[in-house]
């Protein structure tokens, strides 16, 4: 990187309530982590067609723009009052929100969110932004609760959903963590299928499915513990409900990091259940990845003389 280059900005949205204090405070400290600026959004919904929900006036877009436009306004100069050297661009679209916020972080290098609250027919007529979002972004996009504060625990947690294939999600973990100088805890779940319940052999099954789904993370965590031997791990296989597990593996992390998988053509844009549970419930930060193109193969390891060489 040249002396006049600056990494992407991380991208904030904002709406003007207390939704997104936490996710201004997680975009700042990423934006210090990276040596980048912050560049702040505000979506003006377009109102709907005359006769129905909100009918549209003159008067009614003119006041969204201005309030929109005084949101992102107060939000830059408080930015600014808390880093006065960051540099921070204030951005009011106006349209759809999923769209302009996907949009928007299109030219970033990580998209954060607050975690959606809206309920009843506001929803009902803004659909679910942070899921839509998480599903579309081009970029990693972290969903933060309102009330996040940085507790500096030094911990990044990355859930595994399937071990094979799982090189392209390890290497943004491992990465993730060692920027962090953070302990990374690898963790898979184990569900127990309906029809081992039902046969009596569910103890079996998941002792089974434990020991060899254990033995297979081992050998992942070692093979990219070649690449990162800076990054302390802790690999964890556990039975139960995968968004369960995994909020409860990250009550004391930094951030969970859990993958977006490609979808076919039925399905192209669309979180699994997982991922969607996961980003309404937990207290973590909850970064989604999207596994764009073809799977990233680990990077070959060699040893010469006690050393580890990488291609």
């Amino acid at each position: 990187m040249s002396a006049v280059e600056r990494p992407a900005p991380v991208v904030v949205a904002v709406d003007g309530s207390t939704r997104s204090a936490g996710a201004v405070r997680y975009a700042v400290g990423e934006a210090r982590r990276r040596g980048s600026g912050v560049r702040v959004v505000h979506v003006v919904p377009a109102p709907l067609p005359e006769g129905g929900l909100w009918p549209a006036q003159a008067g009614d877009v003119t006041y969204l723009e201005r309030s929109g436009t005084d949101t992102v306004r107060r939000e830059v100069a408080a930015i600014r009052a808390v880093a006065p050297g960051m540099e921070v661009e204030p951005v009011v679209a106006a349209g759809p929100r999923v769209a302009r916020l996907v949009e928007a972080a299109a030219t970033g290098g990580l998209m954060v969110l607050g975690r959606e609250t809206r309920h009843g027919v506001e929803r009902l007529v803004t659909g679910t932004t942070t899921a839509d979002v998480a599903a579309r972004a081009a970029v990693p996009v972290v969903v933060v609760p309102a009330r996040w504060q940085d507790g500096g625990h030094g911990r990044v947690v990355v859930g595994v959903k399937t071990l094979a294939g799982a090189d392209e999600l390890l290497a943004h973990a491992f990465a993730e963590a060692a920027a962090r100088h953070a302990v990374l805890r690898v963790v898979h779940a184990v569900e127990i299928p309906g029809l081992a319940t039902d046969l009596g052999v569910a103890d079996a099954y998941v002792g089974e499915s434990v020991e060899n789904a254990s033995r297979l993370l081992r050998r992942l965590v070692d093979d990219w513990s070649a690449v990162h031997p800076a990054v302390e791990v802790e690999a964890r296989v556990v039975q139960g409900l995968p968004d369960k597990v995994l909020a409860e593996a990250a009550a004391d992390a930094d951030v969970l990091v859990v993958a977006r998988h490609r979808r076919g053509l039925r399905h192209p844009v669309r979180l699994g259940s997982t991922p969607r549970a996961v980003l309404g419930t937990c207290d973590t930060p909850v970064e989604i990845l999207p596994l764009p193109g073809e799977p990233t193969a680990m990077p070959l390891v060699l040893e010469s003389d006690g050393e580890v060489l990488k291609d």
